[in-house]
């Protein structure tokens, strides 16, 4: 039986094949704003994926920001101070959450909207929440083989960076991005930085976007030898399903 995964970003609603990570409907445009559009959505899960007969399995979040805090000093009760002390003040339409890592002894902290996760309480009460960049940290620091890898996910308005080192995780952040020349440009300046060499670079976003990374980086002398893995936001799905 074929089943789904419902995923929120900044600015849109996806519902994806948990195996083949197509599109059941056409991306959705939200305005949180907008009581309307509670019941477009949920006639466009209706139509094109309970009434097929395809279950959502999963509802995953991509947030464009998140802390990570070890387990030993970490408080729930001050989540929303640590999270202001990094971002500032939290908007209006949002509340900030957070999602233990099962992989390491750390949790994960950031924001979600008040009218989505509204929304998956409504109509979708039994169906579990998680957020991707999570999820997908869990995946890859069970499952890594290598020693020194580089992850990028690419997002609506931010990028993740995960770097592993000896099959561990050496450091995560989530930075904001105007173009991708933002990003090809911070992953040039960062990557000459680093203490030690990252073997393997793991791309998820546009293929176009994975070709043009893979075309600069064979032109520094420094960056040539990198191995490069480009998948494509459906491949991430497949990994995540």
């Amino acid at each position: 039986m074929h089943t789904a995964i419902l995923i929120f970003d900044a600015k849109h609603v996806y519902a994806k094949d948990k195996f083949s990570g197509t599109d059941l409907f056409t991306p959705f445009r939200i305005d949180i704003f907008n009581k309307f559009v509670s019941d477009r959505l949920l006639h466009l899960i209706q139509e094109n994926v309970i009434q097929k007969g395809i279950d959502i399995e999963e509802v995953l979040f991509h947030s464009d920001e998140g802390i990570l805090m070890p387990n030993e000093i970490y408080n729930s009760d001050k989540k929303k101070d640590y999270f202001q002390l990094n971002y500032g003040d939290i908007a209006e339409e949002k509340f900030v959450v957070d999602h233990k890592l099962n992989s390491i002894e750390a949790f994960f902290i950031s924001s979600q909207t008040k009218w989505c996760v509204e929304f998956c309480k409504i109509n979708l009460p039994e169906t579990k929440i998680n957020n991707v960049t999570v999820k997908y940290m869990d995946k890859i620091l069970v499952s890594n083989k290598e020693k020194f890898d580089i992850h990028i996910l690419i997002k609506e308005e931010s990028f993740d960076i995960i770097k592993l080192q000896n099959q561990k995780l050496y450091s995560y952040n989530s930075i904001a991005y105007n173009t991708m020349t933002d990003v090809i440009y911070f992953l040039v300046a960062h990557l000459n930085k680093l203490t030690f060499d990252v073997k393997h670079l793991v791309f998820y976003g546009n293929k176009k976007d994975g070709a043009e990374i893979n075309s600069l980086f064979s032109k520094i002398k420094s960056l040539k030898t990198l191995e490069q893995t480009i998948r494509s936001q459906e491949e991430l799905i497949q990994v995540l399903a």
